[in-house]
């Protein structure tokens, strides 16, 4: 085999070997915050932001005014509705996956549910919600609780 060939096959395999890594090396990545004042993907607005996010899953809580999430969320799609009397909604919180992964102790809030080693933010009436699931399971979910005046985001791929 010529010089020039195998100096060829070798950038290409160099090249291929660097993008399977580039590509494990975002699916595997994570980033998280806790009680940070700001989170690119959520609004400026936003303030003591608890956030995880990965390649399949973003999740956030955080303080706003209900003004600017119903906006951020009009802006994104995502029109929130009340709910009525009788109505109820969940959301998978973030703070789960921060304490299954050892970064935060356990927390107890009221107005979450816990179920197995999940938990779930409960909405209740006069509280705001979207939500937008997929049949694979992924989709998207706002939720504001207007006592708390606090937003919640998920999106999950899958």
């Amino acid at each position: 085999m010529k010089r020039r060939t195998k100096i060829g096959l070798m950038l290409v395999g160099l090249a291929v070997a660097g993008l399977v890594g580039a590509s494990v090396w975002y699916v595997f990545s994570e980033d998280y915050g806790v009680s940070v004042d700001s989170v690119g993907w959520l609004p400026p607005e936003a303030r003591g932001i608890t956030y995880f996010r990965n390649s399949l899953t973003w999740m956030a809580e955080f303080d706003i005014e209900r003004e600017a999430f119903e906006t951020w969320c009009r802006r994104r799609g995502m029109p929130l509705r009340e709910l009525g009397e009788a109505e109820h909604q969940e959301m998978f919180r973030c703070l789960a996956m921060l304490e299954h992964r050892g970064i935060i102790s356990p927390l107890r809030e009221p107005n979450a549910l816990e179920t197995g080693r999940g938990s779930y933010k409960r909405f209740i009436a006069g509280d705001l919600f979207y939500e937008d699931r997929w049949d694979n399971g992924g989709g998207y979910c706002a939720g504001y609780d207007v006592k708390e005046k606090r937003g919640y985001y998920w999106y999950g791929h899958h």
